[in-house]
């Protein structure tokens, strides 16, 4: 089953890359779920938080049968990964409201097309933030735990 849901993200991953950088003409009810900057903007701080604060440790989180001491340091990763990855969605809000702040006061009336893309980064880097943590760094983060808790 792991392989399976790691299937679903490549395959996930893939359409977005397609989307993005070659035009890649998307089912009309997925184009408004897919914006790249604010995948990037989740995705970028979840791996730059686990660089940070595991260095080249932070590798053994993708050890399909680790030790004792590897499943510790996996937990760890993940507990960050699902704190970073909520946190960089609200910072992806953040980033939204400014944009919609900003529309509103641009002198001569507001640009209702700013304003609703403020919304939209806000909305989607939100969703993109919580799903990243709860299906993906939470189910690894309980798998490590099990498999620490196995070694016992």
């Amino acid at each position: 089953m792991r392989i399976f849901g790691f299937l679903i993200i490549a395959v996930s991953l893939l359409i977005v890359i397609l989307s993005a950088f070659f035009g890649l003409p998307l089912p009309f009810f997925l184009k408004g779920l897919i914006d790249v900057a604010s995948l990037i903007c989740v995705l970028g701080l979840v791996l730059g938080g686990c660089l940070i604060a595991y260095g080249s440790e932070w590798g053994v989180a993708f050890n399909p049968r680790p030790n004792r001491e590897e499943a510790a340091i996996a937990v760890g990763v993940y507990k960050l990964a699902v704190r970073v990855s909520i946190g960089a969605g609200f910072i992806g809000v953040m980033f939204g409201l400014i944009a919609m702040l900003g529309a509103m006061g641009a002198g001569n009336g507001m640009d209702m097309g700013a304003l609703t893309g403020g919304a939209a980064v806000a909305l989607i880097t939100a969703l993109y933030g919580l799903v990243f943590a709860f299906t993906l760094f939470l189910p690894l983060q309980c798998y490590f735990q099990h498999q620490l808790g196995k070694d016992s």
